[in-house]
């Protein structure tokens, strides 16, 4: 896929840009390059993470989500709220206190995808028990693990679930609802994802890096917190029946909690892996051939679940303990519930909008003796180059840069201890008011006369 037709769930603002390095040295694919002062990224390599993100300070980095003002052009807008949204608020406010304040933010209705994730968890109990290809099964509810393995494990992706996430089986049925009840088209009707990081806008912009959503756009959790704060407060006690949860199913809280999936399958060897890190782990062990007897892995990129998304505002652990909390309660599941489920499963397409595949990256493009070439031509770079991976070249490790250089983007002399050049040039950038070295030569030679 060439990189004009390759989204990402982040935009950048060059202007805004430090030149840290910060980001360059978290991102886990080697995507970011700091050349000049300033960071940019090599969009075949970005999975869209978030860490950059997380670790940008100067506002150079920022989420993709919409403004509120953005959804003027639907004429019925509903919510679909992420289940970590209802464990931002003081534990007092409950999900129907929550949802009244979607409506009250501007929402024409909200819309509860308890159904959608109960299909969903029999959907994946069905997918692992009648499985015939390799194990172990790998989810692909979070965008960034798709990514993951696109980029990093192209022989894995046949692993991933090959079933449609449950914010998508939502966005579908809402619009056929309203769309009957009302007498609009599905184009007039805005389903919008109330979501818990930017990460969840590549199932939005590019599903599955091809296709399209029936979402129609995300609002990140902190774009609407403060506003939505503010309507609890102003909330009149005999507005909601605070016996009510206001959810159809408190179950749907496990999801995107840790080992929320793996409940739904009984007498199964999984795993539930959190963090981006511990994740790579077990996939380069999967690789190697390590780990053969999981029959399925639950991957969430944030530690602790989608309550730790970098779009939340609460702590993860305080959010964790409140949907804990509302779990706790009893909430038992009605009879209409258990029948509208029954009713739907067997007629709900999960099948996803296209087929999961190995991302085309470019720098594996050419022929075989062509890229034979090129490695080899990289592995005489990363010889003469010292090996302590400090970044000050503006790549993130030696072997990046020799890899940058085999492929004709920079001179090998941007290493330091190959140029001096290179070290005069991070002075000027980064220490603008120090005298240069040819600067002190000349000063030292006049003082000498």
């Amino acid at each position: 896929m060439p990189d004009s037709d390759l989204k990402h769930g982040f935009i950048t603002d060059s202007s805004l840009c430090k030149g840290c390095m910060e980001c360059m040295r978290v991102c886990p694919t080697q995507a970011i390059r700091v050349k000049a002062g300033k960071a940019s990224y090599i969009p075949d390599y970005c999975i869209d993470c978030g860490l950059c993100l997380r670790v940008c300070t100067s506002g150079a980095i920022s989420a993709t989500t919409l403004d509120f003002e953005d959804l003027d052009r639907f004429k019925f807008k509903v919510a679909v709220p992420s289940a970590s949204l209802y464990s931002q608020f003081p534990v007092q406010d409950s999900p129907a206190h929550i949802n009244q304040a979607l409506l009250k933010l501007g929402f024409d209705k909200v819309w509860d995808s308890s159904i959608e994730i109960e299909m969903g968890n029999r959907a994946l109990k069905d997918c692992v028990r009648n499985w015939q290809g390799s194990y172990p099964l790998i989810s692909s509810n979070c965008p960034v693990i798709v990514r993951l393995v696109q980029v990093a494990y192209p022989t894995m992706v046949n692993q991933l679930i090959p079933i449609e996430s449950p914010r998508e089986l939502a966005a579908r049925a809402l619009k056929r609802r309203y769309s009957q009840e009302l007498g609009l088209a599905e184009e007039e009707i805005g389903a919008i994802y109330i979501t818990p990081c930017q990460t969840k806008t590549i199932s939005i912009l590019q599903p599955a890096e091809d296709g399209k959503s029936d979402l129609d756009g995300a609002i990140g959790v902190n774009e609407i917190y403060n506003e939505m704060l503010g309507l609890l407060r102003d909330l009149d006690a005999g507005d909601i029946d605070t016996a009510k949860q206001g959810l159809i199913s408190t179950t749907m809280l496990d999801w995107g909690t840790p080992e929320g999936q793996i409940k739904n399958l009984p007498k199964r060897r999984c795993l539930a892996l959190t963090g981006l890190a511990n994740i790579i782990n077990v996939f380069d062990d999967i690789e190697k051939g390590k780990i053969r007897d999981i029959e399925f892995l639950e991957c969430h990129v944030c530690h602790g679940g989608c309550v730790a998304g970098n779009l939340m505002v609460d702590n993860p652990y305080l959010a964790r303990s409140k949907l804990l909390n509302i779990l706790s309660q009893d909430n038992p599941t009605t009879r209409e519930f258990e029948q509208e489920v029954e009713r739907r499963y067997p007629l709900e397409d999960f099948t996803l909008k296209a087929p999961l595949k190995p991302r085309e990256l470019n720098d594996a493009a050419g022929n075989l003796i062509e890229r034979v070439k090129k490695q080899q031509h990289a592995g005489l770079v990363l010889d003469r180059l010292p090996g302590l991976n400090c970044g000050l070249c503006g790549a993130p490790s030696c072997k990046a840069h020799a890899e940058d250089v085999a492929s004709n983007k920079y001179p090998p002399e941007d290493c330091v201890l190959l140029s001096r050049d290179r070290v005069a040039l991070l002075q000027k950038l980064y220490l603008p008011d120090e005298p240069d070295q040819a600067e002190e030569e000349s000063d030292e030679a006049a003082s000498g006369d």
